[in-house]
């Protein structure tokens, strides 16, 4: 079933991610990381590549994160769809439970921005976004902060 949703974290916001993940529970954690990670953001999400294009078409993206392996395709092929919008300054980060070694081919992309293994964590996409935006990570010094970095 396609699905797209958005949340705003906060006003003022230092960005807008999409996040492209087919797993509903898996993309509530990451929502949920995200949104203590990075509050400033904004989050739209999908959960297909045919869901995701209509998002980027209606709204100003700056990260898309993607999961490599989508029921309706692959992180390589919305890459490919959404040429344009790369082009416009939207970065791409690549989710996948892969290795990296696995994933050569995907990071020799020249319109690929970066990529996080699942087993990273997602503080380290978290930061791998923040890099890519050159914004700042908040710590994680609050004890729900450290919780939620427990939990995940």
């Amino acid at each position: 079933m396609q699905q797209a949703n958005w949340h705003s974290n906060r006003s003022g916001k230092s960005g807008v991610i999409l996040l492209v993940e087919d797993h509903d529970l898996y993309r509530e954690v990451v929502r949920a990381a995200l949104g203590r990670y990075l509050p400033d953001f904004e989050m739209l999400e999908a959960d297909c590549v045919a869901a995701a294009l209509p998002v980027l078409q209606a709204h100003s993206v700056d990260v898309l994160v993607v999961d490599m392996t989508l029921p309706d395709g692959s992180a390589i092929d919305l890459v490919e769809q959404c040429g344009y919008f790369i082009q416009q300054g939207v970065k791409v980060i690549v989710l996948s439970s892969h290795s990296s070694a696995d994933m050569l081919p995907v990071l020799s992309r020249g319109d690929v921005h970066g990529f996080v293994s699942k087993e990273q964590g997602l503080k380290t996409l978290a930061e791998t976004i923040t890099a890519i935006c050159h914004a700042e990570v908040p710590k994680a010094n609050t004890y729900e902060d450290m919780k939620l970095e427990k939990a995940l």
